[in-house]
């Protein structure tokens, strides 16, 4: 007992005697790519304060969640003057493809491409990409989150896509030819730390007609070649601890848009879209993921509703855009276990469930309870993490459909979600 009683007395010596040291000089080590002004934005603990340990937690935490490094250790080196703070860090590669492989039903997909989560070394984000979903599809992105010592930001985003996309009519079921390009400019404002809006305009041009006319019977299937112009609003709440391949905490996007086509009428369409997603550490290698997506949309009629069931976008193994509605529910589930860890990685395996489902375009709500109208599959995947990559995680799923016979599988890079 009166080692405990030392022992006590001590640790609360050493916190207190942190706690009323000024803080010489702070200190970033370990990094190459990355540049300063960007790293010390974020810390909390400056030159001539009295050190803080809650506030060198925080920085230590802060840093981490930048997802640039693989390792961050604060040490506190006492001097005459007052104690040094120093940050040392080991910056991960932030330069990786792009890589998704799957398939359903028979029909396979594709995306190669690359992307840099720290292009120049400010954080901002650049990628490219191919896909192949039925048809080819071009995507280039930037995202710069802040201009200088601003709390503003920018994005700018070009792409040519093209897909076979799901019409549903009285008569018959029609597959169309679906082109879209766009140029999107967004501005970005942060209010703090993870909790920031962003808001722009996007000029677009769609085409889209019928696979195979010659076997249209409806009158509704016609085919549309138009300029669109597209306003939207995004707001992002993140208070995720990121811990290399583990996450902890929850995160909220809010995404809100309308649109119009002059040239075809007057109406002005609208769309609005919530994502939660939900991550707990369970002791030392568990981790439970839970994402809920609620969307809904003007719902006049229209041969392309906002709204999409889709392998890659919210139901492992339902399909190449099998379904378009306008109003949609999701919800998806995994329990990460890591079975395998080292210093460089490691290896989970991962139940996962996942259901979908969408209300037609132009009809009720109620044809979301419609069995047609949603997706259930469950499934089990296989997670490789390489903590030397930002954002590497080799990702294989299996899953089947609890309903139905139907199997599919997907390959990529970076968790689910």
């Amino acid at each position: 007992m009166p080692k405990t009683i030392f022992q006590c007395f001590i640790f609360l010596f050493f916190i207190t005697n942190i706690n009323a040291q000024t803080v010489r000089e702070v200190k970033i080590v370990g990094y190459k790519k990355t540049k300063t002004a960007y790293l010390e934005r974020f810390l909390c603990v400056y030159e001539g304060e009295e050190l803080d340990s809650t506030k060198l937690r925080q920085d230590e935490q802060i840093l981490r969640n930048l997802d640039l490094f693989s390792e961050v250790k604060p040490v506190i080196c006492d001097t005459l003057g007052g104690c040094i703070v120093e940050y040392r860090l080991k910056e991960r590669t932030t330069l990786i493809p792009i890589g998704k492989f799957g398939g359903a039903d028979g029909v396979l997909t594709l995306q190669l491409g690359f992307i840099d989560y720290n292009f120049r070394g400010n954080g901002s984000i650049a990628s490219a990409y191919y896909q192949y979903y039925d048809r080819h599809t071009f995507h280039a992105f930037i995202k710069t989150p802040y201009i200088k010592k601003t709390r503003w930001g920018y994005s700018v985003s070009i792409l040519k896509q093209s897909t076979l996309e799901p019409v549903k009519f009285l008569e018959q079921d029609v597959r169309y030819k679906y082109d879209l390009y766009s140029l999107e400019l967004l501005a970005r404002y942060e209010f703090s730390f993870r909790n920031f809006i962003e808001f722009g305009i996007v000029p677009l041009y769609e085409k889209y007609s019928p696979e195979n006319p010659n076997g249209v019977i409806s009158e509704q299937a016609i085919s549309i070649d138009t300029p669109k112009f597209l306003g939207k609003v995004l707001h992002t709440f993140e208070r995720v601890n990121y811990f290399n391949e583990y996450r902890d905490g929850f995160f909220n996007f809010a995404f809100f848009e309308v649109s119009s086509a002059p040239e075809v009428d007057d109406n002005v369409f609208w769309k609005f879209q919530n994502t939660t997603a939900y991550f707990k550490r369970i002791r030392k290698r568990g981790n439970l993921a839970l994402r809920l997506n609620i969307g809904i949309s003007d719902n006049d009629y229209t041969p392309f509703p906002a709204f999409v069931l889709d392998n890659y976008i919210n139901v492992r193994g339902a399909g190449d855009r099998v379904l378009r509605g306008s109003r949609e529910l999701s919800f998806n589930a995994e329990y990460r276990h890591t079975v395998f860890e080292r210093k460089i990685g490691a290896i989970q395996v991962v139940p996962f469930l996942d259901f979908a489902a969408l209300s037609l375009s132009g009809q009720s709500f109620e044809t979301i309870w419609q069995q047609e109208n949603q997706a259930l599959f469950a499934g089990l995947g296989l997670r490789i993490s390489i903590r030397q990559f930002s954002n590497t995680i080799i990702r294989l799923d299996l899953s089947k459909d609890l309903r139905n016979t139907k199997n599919g599988f997907g390959f990529g890079i970076g968790q689910y979600f």
